[in-house]
C-alpha cells in the first residue's frame, strides 16, 4: 500500500520525490474510483486546476510539490465524498482491493 509513511520511505530509497508523489496521486485516484466508488471526474478537475496554477499543459510538467499537494487534495475529496478518510493502513488498502475484485465478479 501507499501512505504518507511508505511514500517517505520510497523517497529515501529512490531519491525521486516526483516519481513517488505521482505514483501516490495515481494510487489514491484509482483506489478511490475502483474500490471506494468515487467519481474520477472529481480528481480530473483537481489535476486540471493544478496544471493551470503551474501554467503547464501536461501532467508530466507538474513538480513534486504540486503532486504532493494533489495527494492531500485527493484524500480530502475522498473524505468529503464518503464522509470517511482515505484508508492509510496498507492492510486495509489490500483488503479493500480484494473486496473490489470479488465484488466485480458479482456484477
Amino acid at each position: 500500500g501507499l501512505n504518507d509513511s511508505t511514500a517517505k520511505g520510497l523517497i529515501e530509497q529512490s531519491g525521486d520525490r516526483r516519481f513517488v508523489f505521482d505514483s501516490y496521486r495515481r494510487f489514491v485516484q484509482m483506489y478511490a474510483d475502483v474500490v471506494l466508488g468515487v467519481d474520477l471526474g472529481i480528481f480530473e478537475k483537481q489535476l486540471e486546476r493544478a496544471k493551470q496554477r503551474r501554467g503547464v499543459k501536461y501532467d508530466c510538467e507538474l513538480l513534486a510539490e504540486d503532486l504532493e499537494a494533489l495527494v492531500a487534495v485527493y484524500k480530502e475529496r475522498v473524505h468529503e465524498e464518503l464522509n470517511m478518510p482515505f484508508p492509510e493502513d496498507p492492510m486495509d488498502q489490500l483488503w479493500g482491493a480484494i473486496g473490489a475484485v470479488f465484488g466485480s465478479w458479482m456484477t
